[in-house]
This record gives structure tokens, C-alpha cells and sequence, in this order.
């Protein structure tokens, strides 16, 4: 089950990423541009961790953040269910915050997860992670501000709505924070599992 099926799809995460881009696909037929670019945008996001080599727990988290982001816009689930956007902003950092720090290791700006075991370094991870998922939250609701007077969309619902996505956004970034030391404490590597040899495990790029 953890190896490669084929050179082309590896495994289940592939299929996912293959949803998204059929339904660009499906979309750009159909004539419905701005569908098909949020699907294609986040699709390509997904191949971006595919190339990269994430370990396939950190891969299939990128991938369904991106599906459950690509999706919910274009099917108008934030318009449906009051609370999926709750979800969002709780999903979504957990599940990118630590491939954020994985994508820094791999660039030698922060510490490998698997560089150090002492106490220090672990909350070092947490801090660095938390900071980083909270970060992009907040990117995003000054994007959601700037982009409903620059370009007239209705993204920002107020300081309210603002100040509960980001206390959404800090909750997920924490928990996501969390699991990455729990990741680092266990020794797992920070790529992905060598194809048809799952007994080891590469432990940097």
C-alpha cells in the first residue's frame, strides 16, 4: 500500500491531485474561467509538493487542504454552510503550517526536524511553525481586505468575521505546530519514503 503504484500515479494522493485537475479541465470546457483557474492554481501547488518529495503524510496534506480551498470555492460551500469556512481556517493552517517549515528545512533556513532531539529545538519547531501558520492567516485577511476595495469582491465580512478567522487560523497553526514535533520527536524523515522500500526512509533532500 505505501509503495508506488506506477510511475505516473504513485498512490491515492495522486488521484487526488488528479481530481483537480480534471476538474480544471471540466471547467475551462465548460466555459467557466474563473472555476477552472482556482482548480488549476491549486492543483499546481499540489504538483509543486509532488516534485519536492514531502513525506506522503506532509504530501497528502497539501493536497487536501488544496482540494478542500479549490473545491469549497468553486461548488459555493462557504455560501452553503455557515460553518465551513470555520473549517477552513482551522484545516488549513494545521495541515500547512509544518509543510511551510519542511519547505524551509529543505532550503537550510530553519533546522531539519530530524537535525536535533533537545528540548530547546523541539519548541524552537513548535514556535517557528505556529508563527509561520499564523502568519499566512493573516496574509490572507489582509488579501481578503485589499481585494474587496481594490477589485470589488465581498470576501471580508467585517472585524468580526476578520478577528474569528484569525483566532481560527492561531488554533489550527498551534495544533499543526504540534504534530510536526510529535513528527520530529519520532525520528520520521523529512522526504518521502524511498519507492518500493519501506522498511527506511531518506531523512533530508
Amino acid at each position: 500500500m505505501l509503495g508506488d503504484w506506477n510511475p505516473l500515479v504513485r498512490d491515492g494522493i495522486d488521484v487526488l491531485r488528479l481530481l483537480l485537475v480534471g476538474g480544471a479541465v471540466h471547467y475551462a470546457l465548460a466555459g467557466d474561467g474563473g472555476s477552472a483557474s482556482v482548480l488549476a492554481v491549486m492543483a499546481l501547488v499540489t504538483l509543486a509538493a509532488r516534485a519536492v518529495d514531502l513525506p506522503r503524510v506532509y504530501d497528502l496534506s497539501v493536497t487536501l487542504a488544496m482540494t478542500l480551498q479549490g473545491f469549497g470555492e468553486v461548488w459555493g460551500l462557504y455560501d452553503r454552510f455557515v460553518r465551513f469556512d470555520d473549517l477552513v481556517h482551522v484545516t488549513l493552517p494545521l495541515l500547512l503550517a509544518p509543510v511551510v517549515y519542511i519547505a524551509l528545512a529543505r532550503l537550510d533556513v530553519v533546522p531539519d526536524p530530524r537535525q536535533e532531539t533537545h528540548r530547546q529545538h523541539y519548541v524552537g519547531i513548535a514556535v517557528v511553525t505556529a508563527a509561520l501558520g499564523i502568519t499566512v492567516g493573516a496574509l490572507w485577511e489582509i488579501y481578503e481586505w485589499r481585494s474587496d476595495a481594490w477589485l470589488g469582491t465581498d470576501l471580508s465580512e467585517g472585524n468580526d468575521d476578520t478577528n474569528g478567522d484569525l483566532v481560527r487560523d492561531s488554533l489550527g497553526a498551534i495544533a499543526g505546530a504540534a504534530l510536526l514535533v510529535l513528527w520530529a520527536r519520532f525520528g520520521w524523515g523529512s522526504v518521502r519514503r524511498i519507492p518500493g522500500v519501506n522498511t527506511h526512509e531518506e531523512v533530508s533532500a
